[in-house]
């Protein structure tokens, strides 16, 4: 999984490093088709693999849940939402809509609303086969409710469409390893299906997301995808991966601040539509990983400092509830921590 994560948050940094070009006119026509023969799988697939760690953090305590969300999600939004909002954004920070939609952060918002909402199945926890029914259920309601409804915030119809591939994986956490073993005659026949839905796609939107159209392709590709996944030969192009993976969070926040940065620098020299692309990309790539390299001196932009340090009191006050009463002025708040709270669950 952590491969997989390597590999959708870094292609989203090759979206927005032809993307941000391209909305100010300087758009690359190889590089705008590619990114939109990708568009139908890369936010579903991060949206699916942040999905299939919901079962194991529904067997936490509520508690332990809610901080693990805060600590490591809703954290490190608050973090860069002010931060690019004041230092970066040229809308301006009063720009009600801006913190309406979250701009390009609007991924962690959608996800802090899917596992609220997720917290709704808790009770089934016990019951894997129910817990997944339902949630196949909700995947279904919230694409078809996308599909017939239009709101004018984009954070609303982003949540509807992505989101629901967080209950898929949710509901397909149980099966993964099982779909591993699946024929490889039925993974080649889904493949061919899928490049000619991708390809159908790009003459029209309502074919690549946000839709009941849409959605097959989605599916059909993820599919493909983690059977493909775990027979990738073992070396440095995969530990890279799983690399970048488990710091996914840390590319996707400081990735899109990074590209405009170096966009607008190369706005200000003036360099040929190809040459600006190839340099907001690779330069986007790079300086992310610079900073993943430098994310052990900078944690607390993502996530919560003394995160440890409650997580540790929460866990003994579960084992011993009366145990923590007399402790550092009168016990812990009722909040709780995840495992893998300093990750982004992807994506």
């Amino acid at each position: 999984m952590d491969l997989l994560r390597g590999v959708a948050v870094l292609l989203v940094v090759v979206l927005h490093g032809s993307d941000i070009p391209r909305a100010n006119g300087l758009g690359v026509d190889q590089w705008i088709q590619l990114n939109l023969y990708l568009e139908p799988f890369r936010m579903p697939l991060l949206m699916f693999l942040s999905g299939t760690l919901l079962p194991r953090s529904l067997t936490k305590s509520s508690a332990t849940y809610l901080w693990g969300k805060f600590a490591g999600l809703i954290w490190p939004l608050m973090i860069w939402l002010v931060g690019f909002g004041v230092l970066i954004y040229r809308g301006g920070p009063g720009r009600l809509q801006y913190w309406l939609t979250g701009d390009y952060l609007w991924f962690l918002m959608a996800l802090t609303l899917c596992y609220i909402f997720g917290m709704l199945l808790k009770p089934l926890v016990s019951r894997p086969q129910l817990l997944s029914g339902l949630a196949v259920v909700v995947f279904v309601v919230m694409v078809v409710t996308r599909h017939f409804t239009e709101v004018d915030n984009s954070l609303v119809t982003r949540t509807l469409y992505y989101g629901a591939f967080f209950f898929l994986g949710a509901a397909c956490a149980r099966i993964l390893q099982r779909w591993a073993t699946a024929p490889w005659l039925l993974i080649a026949a889904l493949g061919v299906v899928m490049a000619l839905l991708a390809h159908h796609g790009l003459e029209s939107r309502e074919f690549r997301a946000g839709s009941l159209y849409a959605a097959p392709t989605a599916v059909i590709g993820i599919a493909v995808i983690l059977w493909v996944a775990p027979r990738i030969p073992a070396g440095k192009v995969n530990s890279f991966l799983q690399w970048v993976g488990r710091n996914s969070i840390v590319v996707y926040v400081c990735h899109f601040p990074i590209i405009i940065l170096i966009h607008r620098g190369l706005s200000e020299v003036g360099v040929d539509p190809v040459l600006h692309v190839a340099i907001s990309t690779v330069g986007g790539l790079l300086l992310s990983l610079v900073v993943v390299w430098l994310r052990p001196w900078t944690s607390w932009l993502y996530i919560v400092p003394g995160n440890q340090r409650v997580t540790a009191r929460l866990a003994a006050r579960k084992r011993d509830p009366d145990a923590g009463a007399g402790r550092a002025g009168g016990g812990v708040p009722d909040l709780g921590s995840d495992q893998d709270s300093d990750r982004m669950r992807m994506s």
